[in-house]
């Protein structure tokens, strides 16, 4: 860890937070697991992260062994940053870590910043499981894969190689399915959705997510001993 101040803690979270603690390290996490980033994409999804801060953050993350530097597959010419096997196992954290923070999420504040890539990582502890299909979601220019096993939804942004169902759409089309109550149905039937591939994988697709977690104020202040207030 170079020079990095330590909490020098026997403990295994002051060893996460030795490595972890930084501010924009866990949000540059967060953004690789939709797939590897070039160093443009990270400083334009992270709004309000100067280049140089950027540029360390990912030497020590380099260092650390969470993400590795590699050339981007042809005809890109680019370097791409990726999660290493110990960046991925912090997914099971980070998800936890929103979930935790989705108590805060009444309504978003004027500043702030949202991108529907977000939202879709948090459909990974929404999904209900039991699934064996991939789908692709169109969403304005943005594309993404959505491979679901039975106990397990990966979600990458970029183009299915062979998807059971492809889905577009604008962006709020897919944002009142996924986040405002509205049903995927509904969208279809209203001409909001575009669905091509296979009719029973769309009808899969509608239903395979639990409703959105409510805010910490709208449930019981008391959950019961084992169980989270959302639930």
């Amino acid at each position: 860890m170079g020079d990095r101040r330590s909490y020098q803690q026997f403990c295994g979270l002051a060893r996460a937070l030795d490595r972890l603690g930084e501010r924009w390290t866990l949000l540059i996490v967060r953004e690789l697991l939709l797939g590897p980033r070039r160093y443009s994409d990270l400083l334009e999804g992270l709004p309000g992260l100067t280049t140089n801060l950027l540029a360390a953050r990912l030497r020590e993350m380099e260092h650390i062994g969470i993400i590795r530097r590699k050339r981007a597959p042809a005809p890109v010419r680019a370097h791409v940053y990726e999660l290493t096997e110990s960046g991925h196992a912090l997914e099971a954290t980070i998800m936890e870590m929103a979930r935790w923070g989705g108590r805060f999420m009444q309504a978003p504040h004027p500043d702030d910043r949202m991108n529907i890539g977000w939202g879709l990582l948090s459909l990974k502890r929404r999904y209900r499981g039991g699934l064996d299909m991939t789908a692709e979601l169109r969403i304005d220019d943005r594309v993404f894969e959505l491979a679901f096993e039975p106990g397990y939804l990966a979600v990458s942004e970029k183009s299915a190689s062979r998807p059971d169902v492809v889905v577009s759409g604008t962006l709020a089309a897919f944002r009142g399915w996924l986040f405002g109550g509205k049903s995927a149905h509904e969208n279809r039937a209203g001409g909001a959705f575009s669905v091509r591939g296979d009719v029973a994988a769309f009808a899969q697709l509608a239903s395979a997510f639990l409703p959105r977690e409510e805010p910490a104020e709208t449930v019981s202040a008391h959950p019961r001993r084992g169980q989270s207030a959302a639930g």
